[in-house]
């Protein structure tokens, strides 16, 4: 008996037991449900994750830091009024200088070194209105891939500053486009001097160039004002010139003239004895939590195939029995052991993809759907968290068909010993 007609002949006796066989194909369709879904997701959630690390991280530079040190066996020490051992010196033991930043540019590939000037503010403020607190003042760069409301970050100059859409209605401008073009003013405290110790209050005036939109996948825009490098400098000069902390980088920038140089730039500044971190790195870890909550889900899809497996063996042990008669006169008239073990192997083939492929198909349908939802209730910007690859899709289907036939296995074995004689005696 050829091979297409045993398949042609399980399909047959498949449809002559319809409600048994879409009950048991619905068994196994849970598992294919649970597991192209969870696909999706971690497929969405890598995408996503790879999606925000682009938008605020330039593959091209690397995050440098001191390593933390600690060393509690130092004891008590006496108070030295010069400052080196004052607990204000020391707590900047573990900072970068000017030293390490000079030495940073002077590595292999690295275009520029940017420490990470973050000068504390008061508040802002434009004409009329009331005084706000400012979370964080940064310089801009254009790794980040904001999404504005209105203007744009080309020509920010050593005045220029991007608002977010928040402080743009509590200064009173309306919108966004109606900032733009208008001037606002930053308060800040130049701290106690060593030197002198009276503080001294400043107002640094900048020129509204772009509105930062709260969609988008950059997480400084709603948190932070910015403004360019030379601005947030002499922010930084003010504030905190003449105290322990002036030039004390908790962290420095470092770009590099192309990202391919990123792991060997990498090993040669942490062999220097500095921590540093790459975009890569930064997505490794999102992505291995991605993995670990996949493997978590893919283990209940697991369960429920585990489960739909014993239904197959069940249903073909039943067809098997009820079939008895028939088995032993299609021995009676020839048919082999070989092909009468076949018939059932693929009745259980059939049962594994007809489920594979409800399961997956009603997963694809509810991602298609929910997708949008998500999307709009979590504020994606348009960006799916469920991504359906078809060769997943496919290889689900497989990997289901497979062990449909596996558990299709005994059945046959039994169906395939009966003697033919013996068979067609069975009432």
């Amino acid at each position: 008996m050829k091979l297409i007609d045993v398949v042609r002949r399980a399909g047959r006796s498949l449809r002559q037991a319809k409600v048994r066989t879409l009950l048991t194909s619905l068994a196994i369709g849970v598992g294919a449900f649970t597991i192209t879904l969870s696909l999706a997701g971690g497929q969405g959630g890598r995408d996503y994750a790879n999606a925000i690390v682009s938008a605020n991280t330039d593959r091209r530079e690397i995050a440098v830091s001191k390593p933390i040190q600690t060393n509690a066996s130092n004891g008590v020490k006496e108070y030295d009024p010069s400052g080196s051992s004052a607990p204000a010196a020391q707590s900047f033991g573990d900072n970068l200088n000017e030293k390490d930043i000079e030495k940073l540019r002077t590595f292999n590939h690295v275009e520029s070194v940017t420490p990470g000037y973050s000068p504390t503010v008061n508040y802002i403020t434009t004409n009329g209105q009331k005084k706000y607190v400012v979370q964080s003042v940064s310089s801009y760069t254009d790794a980040v891939k904001l999404s504005f409301a209105a203007g744009d970050a080309k020509n920010l100059g050593d005045n220029g500053i991007i608002l977010n859409e928040e402080y743009v209605k509590a200064l009173g401008f309306g919108d966004a486009k109606s900032a733009i073009g208008k001037t606002v003013a930053i308060g800040a405290t130049r701290q106690a001097s060593l030197a002198t110790g009276a503080p001294e209050d400043k107002e640094f005036s900048y020129v509204v160039k772009a509105v930062t939109s709260e969609s988008g996948l950059a997480f400084r825009a709603q948190g932070s004002l910015l403004v360019s490098e030379p601005a947030v400098k002499t922010l930084y000069d003010f504030v905190s010139q003449g105290t322990p902390a002036y030039n004390q980088f908790f962290i420095a920038s470092v770009m590099l003239t192309d990202q391919q140089y990123a792991k060997e730039a990498k090993a040669e500044i942490e062999k220097a004895g500095y921590t540093a971190q790459t975009a890569e790195d930064l997505l490794g870890v999102v992505n291995t939590f991605i993995n670990v909550l996949l493997g978590v889900l893919l283990g209940f899809g697991a369960l429920a195939v585990l489960t739909s497996v014993f239904g197959i063996v069940n249903t073909q042990y039943i067809s098997v029995l009820e079939r008895t008669q028939q088995i032993g006169l299609m021995k009676a008239l020839g048919m082999r052991r070989r092909d009468v073990g076949r018939l059932f192997i693929f009745e259980a083939g059939w049962i594994g993809f007809i489920g594979g492929a409800i399961g997956s198909g009603l997963a694809i349908l509810a991602g298609t759907i929910a997708n949008p939802i998500i999307s709009k209730q979590l504020d994606l910007n348009g960006i799916h968290l469920l991504i359906f690859d078809p060769f997943q899709v496919a290889g689900v289907i497989v990997m289901l068909v497979i062990i449909a036939i596996l558990a299709g296995v005994f059945p046959s074995r039994k169906a395939s010993k009966l003697d033919p004689i013996e068979a067609l005696r069975t009432e």
